[in-house]
């Protein structure tokens, strides 16, 4: 969803999942007590971009009483314990003492600082990094004391990471379930010739693709053609399209610097040398003839989260209130 760390790909789907974080903090004061969020999805997905520019739209301000974070943005660090998440959170709060004293100190800090600080919200992000997969310690120690730290603290969180993780640490715990009423999973853009609608968002999204490369796609093809081609080789996950693109244009200009567009010639090279293996074994969709048979695309998993949680998707509990 970014190039060089400056692009920003403002699709649709990231402005809904900005407003439901907002929202997110809106129904947490109104209600006056945490209404948490996870957001969920596949590597390349974007969501630490959703994340990221979210944060970055409440910077940190200084006053005469001391600093006011309106939104605190964690990277979970890997690998990772209760304690050095909570030693990130307090440097990021502006503790001088942010790794020392024993976990109790610790929470008893972060939570003294989220409230002088007036956090609206916590953002942590790569939340997965908190399970440790060969002890799954991270089912009981985790969500037990993630779920205290909200309650303690009133602050709502939203945790971001890969879906299978974050469902397991949140459903160890009702408690902490129920605080994590809303989900959202940020699924890979569709292309699908039965709804007009997922071609013209994927069209859109790789033409500010090519915008934020500089390169546009060559016209030696149909541009429906390329844009199948296109979502074959990258089943729709942004940050493959975005990566592909990026290493296309790199090799296109080393080959010519005055390059002006990316060719098949080029992306093919780039598919099988760079790409190819990271995204799954399948053949060059880059190649003449016809369009290799992508994997079946994944469900449509709205029904499936409405049944994990019990409860509404956001936009249908916001039109109903």
């Amino acid at each position: 969803m970014s190039t060089s760390g400056t692009a920003l790909i403002r699709y649709p789907r990231l402005k809904e999942l900005h407003q439901a974080i907002q929202l997110c903090a809106v129904l947490s004061e109104a209600a006056g007590e945490p209404q948490c969020m996870a957001l969920m999805g596949v590597t390349g997905a974007g969501k630490s971009t959703v994340a990221r520019t979210y944060a970055q739209a409440f910077p940190r301000t200084e006053t005469n009483h001391g600093a006011r974070i309106p939104v605190v943005y964690l990277e979970t660090p890997s690998p990772a314990t209760i304690k050095s998440v909570a030693a990130t959170a307090l440097r990021q709060l502006g503790d001088p003492r942010a790794a020392s004293g024993t976990l109790w100190s610790m929470d008893a800090r972060l939570v003294h600082y989220l409230r002088e600080c007036q956090v609206r919200l916590v953002i942590m992000d790569d939340f997965h990094h908190l399970f440790d997969e060969e002890s799954q310690r991270a089912l009981g120690t985790v969500s037990n004391w993630l779920k205290v730290l909200i309650k303690e603290s009133n602050v709502p969180f939203l945790v971001v990471g890969l879906e299978d993780k974050i469902r397991l640490i949140l459903g160890a715990n009702p408690q902490l379930a129920r605080l994590f009423a809303l989900r959202e999973t940020l699924e890979p853009l569709a292309w699908d010739p039965g709804r007009v609608e997922t071609l013209a968002a994927f069209a859109k999204f790789v033409q500010y693709a090519e915008q934020a490369v500089g390169l546009p796609l060559s016209e030696e093809l149909p541009r429906a053609e390329w844009l199948h081609r296109l979502h074959t080789a990258t089943g729709g996950v942004v940050g493959h399209i975005l990566n592909l693109l990026r290493q296309a244009r790199a090799v296109a200009q080393a080959a010519e610097p005055n390059a002006t567009h990316l060719t098949l010639a080029v992306l093919s090279l780039v598919f099988r040398q760079r790409l190819q293996e990271p995204l799954r074994p399948q053949a060059d969709p880059f190649q003449p003839g016809p369009v290799p048979s992508a994997p079946p695309a994944a469900p449509a998993r709205a029904a499936e989260r409405k049944r994990d949680t019990g409860r509404q998707p956001l936009t249908e509990v916001l039109s109903t209130r």
